[in-house]
């Protein structure tokens, strides 16, 4: 009844649309199910002619019983009864016609029963139907052994149709994304075909060229050549056993059509022709092996026909048919994705390598340290007393009163930093006739004690750096192996959609589609002929084709091609920078780049001092963070390791810079700024513009437990701007005139921005230190 009711509702619809606008429009989804029902009916009148054993024809009623209640059902059960009155005659056709009949009655009628939708319930009704009017018919003929077993043959066909035939229409009524077909959706659609040709096979052509035999040929010769032995196999099975049921003798065509199948698909990479002839010259040692059951000459002109049709077909129709039938990626889709991770590891690897490299022109081995007071008066007696008269009066005989002297003297020696002549006690003093000397020589020795042990305290702040590399490191590699044993799920439905656009365009490849971890389709792509694909073309078609816009990321193979989901956001970078006045190279350093995880990076440093100098600090601080975080390393763990680095390098050289970095993600807007002891970034959201600061120390100066960067978290949408600048530009003065002129600028270039502002920058503090403003615009891709 929910059926009549829809077809009620359509119907009013369009008499009312008639009486409005005085036509009809069809629109496209009329015209497509206009379409789907012409092929039911088609398929309907076609299966009635499909007779086994003499003048069983079950199949379209079994088509009748799949297609259900509505238009579909009516539709095929309007060709099935044209079919089986115009192919049957009108006796054997009227007891067709009537099982179709019924069978259609009986899906209309129990609808809306919850028996309806189990599998089971139309085969056993279409099967009971064929049973009922057969055995009314068949009861006049008289039940010989031979009528029960085709009768009953009958039946289960019948049943078994109405089952294989639904499912084989699964992928076109249902409309899901599945993983391809399914083995039961290919057998279901070979049987279908394999039905059709058994109405083929009684048709012929000059009395003896069979055209259902000509076409399975045909079809066995293209599938083999396109998907190898196994699918030529499987094809030349299902149409030999069309063809043998049709012929209603021994199963000659099975194993004819089967091994000439597994010959054409041994020789499918030697090209069309070499298939071809082997396809040919299997069929006719088939028709010799059976020369005893009598010579089958009409199947070696009909190959030979097929043949030649197969190869005049153009190329673009296998390439089809080779979609269809493409197999299944020998290498995994997690091996892929293991394989992804595993070159972040690589790069992670070669970016602490690059970082030793750097440290080790810096890093030389110290001398021997020494930090016991009590050696500061035995060298300087090494270097005083020993020459002297009293030597033996003052270190022998009187050594008791000489060492409670100098220790008495020591403390406040060390507190000072120097000795003085009223350190030590008077007997002392007064005695030794070369004291100046003594003290002096003394007084060096304490500030060489003082410096090692200076130097030993900053020794052990280094090698604690150390230890917190290690420990960056841990989290470096920790997080590494997380993202190792993440789920990165695999796309089988685009990736067999992608491989069967593949093989029709010729390209031969492998080919994974995954999910990363941030749940974003990413497609790896390896073999030759990739070069139209990484064409603005040939990426527009690949989107399309996934319903994902996609972007390329540049590699250096020309074998391999990767492409990844492309971000709702895009950004739009410009920047100015002035040099010190009197310098000719800029301290100041930027970069910005995307990571293939849709982040955006902006970087900005500012090396101590300006010049030459300054720029290798600054420079090297960007290229190593650039390199950290391509390698996927995240933002706190790249920053704290360079910092510790940096403080490393000021051991035997003092450098250190400041660090400004902006990280956006171009697909939720999510953004954070990480600083140094950077200048304010400043983020305009409208007409109102907010300042962003930190109070943490230039990377290289920060330790211990204070070098954490300072993290100041937002969301941007599109249109905001970001803008990130050196202290340079304001001097360290106020700053209001930069919120000021970020406010009132109406323009829509960041580069413009950026030159505006240095240009009042000159104007509000002149020219003292290197300037750089690096200014980012979102926009909505």
């Amino acid at each position: 009844m929910a059926t009549k009711e829809k077809l009620k509702t359509k119907a009013a619809r369009l008499r009312e649309e008639a009486r409005e606008t005085g036509k009809v429009v069809f629109r496209a989804p009329a015209l497509v199910r206009t379409a789907e029902c012409a092929i039911r009916f088609l398929l309907g009148a076609l299966l009635s002619g499909a007779e086994i054993f003499g003048g069983y024809a079950p199949f379209a009623l079994g088509l009748v019983g799949a297609s259900g209640s509505g238009l579909d059902g009516f539709c095929a059960l309007l060709g099935a009864c044209f079919g089986y009155l115009t192919m049957q005659g009108f006796a054997e056709g009227l007891r067709y016609t009537a099982a179709c009949i019924l069978a259609f009655s009986v899906a209309f009628a129990f609808f809306d029963v919850k028996a309806y939708k189990k599998t089971w319930f139309m085969p056993v009704a279409a099967a009971a139907m064929d049973g009922i009017t057969g055995f009314v018919y068949l009861s006049d003929q008289g039940w010989t052994k031979e009528n029960l077993v085709f009768f009953g043959t009958e039946l289960l066909l019948c049943g078994a149709s109405v089952y294989f035939y639904r499912i084989a229409f699964t992928p076109w009524t249902e409309k899901r994304e599945e993983e391809g077909l399914t083995p039961r959706q290919t057998v279901s659609l070979l049987l279908l075909a394999g039905t059709l040709m058994l109405t083929l096979a009684n048709l012929t052509l000059s009395g003896q060229l069979s055209v259902g035999r000509l076409t399975a040929a045909l079809a066995v010769m293209a599938t083999a050549s396109q998907g190898g032995i196994g699918v030529g196999a499987t094809v030349g099975v299902a149409a030999g056993l069309a063809m043998d049921l049709a012929a209603g003798g021994m199963p000659f065509y099975s194993m004819a059509y089967a091994l000439s199948g597994v010959m054409a698909g041994a020789f499918h990479r030697q090209g069309r022709l070499a298939a071809a002839l082997s396809y040919v010259l299997t069929n006719g040692l088939a028709v010799l092996w059976t020369w005893q059951e009598g010579l089958h000459i009409a199947l070696l002109y009909e190959v030979f026909i097929a043949s030649v049709i197969f190869l005049v077909l153009p190329q673009k129709a296998l390439r089809q048919v080779g979609a269809l039938v493409a197999p299944q990626p020998r290498q995994d889709t997690r091996e892929r994705a293991m394989a992804y991770v595993r070159d972040r590891l690589e790069e992670t690897a070669g970016a602490f390598k690059e970082l030793y490299q750097s440290m080790r022109a810096t890093l030389r081995p110290g001398r021997p340290n020494d930090g016991d007071a009590a050696v500061v008066f035995d060298r300087a007696a090494d270097r005083v007393c020993k020459r002297c008269a009293l030597q033996a009066s003052c270190w022998q005989r009187d050594y008791i009163s000489t060492f409670n002297a100098l220790n008495d003297a020591l403390p406040a020696m060390l507190d000072r930093g120097k000795g003085e002549g009223g350190d030590f006690p008077a007997y002392f003093a007064n005695r030794c006739v070369k004291f100046p000397e003594f003290l002096a020589a003394a007084n060096e020795e304490v500030s060489a004690l003082l410096y090692r042990r200076q130097y030993r305290s900053r020794l052990q702040e280094n090698r604690a750096a150390v230890c917190r590399q290690y420990g960056e490191l841990a989290q470096v590699l920790g997080a590494a192996a997380a993202e190792l044993g993440a789920e990165l799920v695999p796309d089988p439905v685009r990736e067999k959609r992608l491989r069967q656009y593949l093989a029709a365009q010729g390209i031969e490849c492998q080919l994974a589609a995954y999910y990363d971890e941030a749940g974003h389709l990413r497609l790896e792509l390896e073999g030759a002929g990739l070069s139209p694909l990484r064409q603005k073309e040939g990426v527009e078609k690949l989107s399309k084709l996934v319903n994902f816009p996609l972007r390329v990321v540049e590699g250096e193979r020309r074998d391999k091609l990767v492409l990844v989901q492309s971000e709702p956001l895009m950004a739009v970078a410009g920047a100015a920078c002035r040099r010190k006045d009197g310098q000719m190279i800029s301290g100041d350093t930027g970069a910005w780049f995307k990571h293939d995880d849709g982040a955006l990076y902006v970087l900005l440093c500012d090396g101590m001092g300006s010049g030459r100098l300054a720029q290798r600090e600054s420079a090297l601080a960007v290229r190593l963070l650039e390199q950290f975080l391509k390698a996927g390393v995240r933002p706190e763990n790249a920053l704290q390791t360079i910092s510790a680095a940096l403080a490393l390098r000021g051991e035997e050289e003092i450098g250190f810079t400041t660090v400004d970095l902006l990280r956006v993600d171009l697909f939720t807007g999510e953004a954070a700024v990480y600083k140094y002891g950077a200048a304010p970034t400043y983020v305009k959201k409208g007409t109102g513009v907010s300042r962003l600061t930190g109070a943490s120390l230039p990377a290289g100066l920060a330790g211990g437990e204070g070098g954490a960067p300072d993290v100041s978290q937002l969301r941007l949408e599109a249109g905001d701007w970001v803008l990130l600048v050196t202290d340079g530009v304001t001097g360290g003065g106020p700053d209001q005139w930069v919120r000021d002129q970020m406010t009132a600028f109406s323009g829509g270039s960041p580069r413009e921005l950026a030159e505006a502002l240095l240009e009042e920058s000159q104007r509000q503090v002149g020219a003292a230190d290197d300037r750089t403003a690096l200014v980012i615009k979102l926009t909505r891709r």
